[in-house]
């Protein structure tokens, strides 16, 4: 079952969003041991505004535990949304701007999918691609994007197949990534 989040129930979000954005979780989080990394996403999680915040994480429960996760909010709300992780960052003396450009303008992105390896292949993640399509003609937008690693070629090949195309790619935290777009 999909839902909005829960801030007093983020059991394994965090791990989630670690398997999906890899090593961006250290960009994001400006930490390298993985229980540092882990606390800090949490930390995102429980705010009201951050892109990592529970208002823009959707998460599937089955059998009582959270299995899966999507994160998606408005382009046009990435440097308010960006704003407190990068404060958090300057506590910590990492001084950034912002962060690399993800998305464009007018697009509802697709910021982390993630499914728990144990849960995979039960048809999870088409399941959120639907909620995520609905969410976004529901918010008025009528692009949808994300990005995927160069590397990941099965990801792209799921995404290709949920109606996505390459239009443009960008590189993040030294990452080459595609930015897909499909209109919804």
């Amino acid at each position: 079952m999909i839902q909005k989040a829960n801030k007093n129930n983020i059991n394994n979000i965090a791990k989630l969003i670690i398997n999906a954005i890899d090593d961006i979780a250290n960009t994001l989080t400006g930490e390298k041991d993985e229980k540092k990394v882990i606390n800090t996403l949490e930390k995102y999680i429980k705010m009201e505004i951050c892109r990592l915040s529970h208002n823009n994480i959707y998460t599937y429960t089955k059998d009582e535990k959270i299995v899966g996760i999507l994160i998606a909010y408005s382009s046009n709300d990435v440097e308010t949304l960006d704003k407190p992780i990068l404060d958090v960052l300057k506590n910590k003396g990492i001084f950034r701007d912002s962060f690399e450009k993800e998305c464009f303008s007018n697009e509802f992105y697709l910021d982390t999918i993630s499914v728990d390896e144990n849960f995979q292949r039960q048809g999870i993640a088409k399941e959120f691609f639907t909620y995520f399509f609905d969410l976004a003609k529901q918010k008025g937008f009528k692009k949808a994007s994300l990005l995927v690693d160069y590397k990941k070629e099965k990801a792209r090949s799921l995404y290709e197949k949920m109606g996505f195309c390459i239009n443009d790619t960008l590189e993040v935290s030294g990452t080459n990534f595609y930015h897909m777009i499909k209109e919804v």
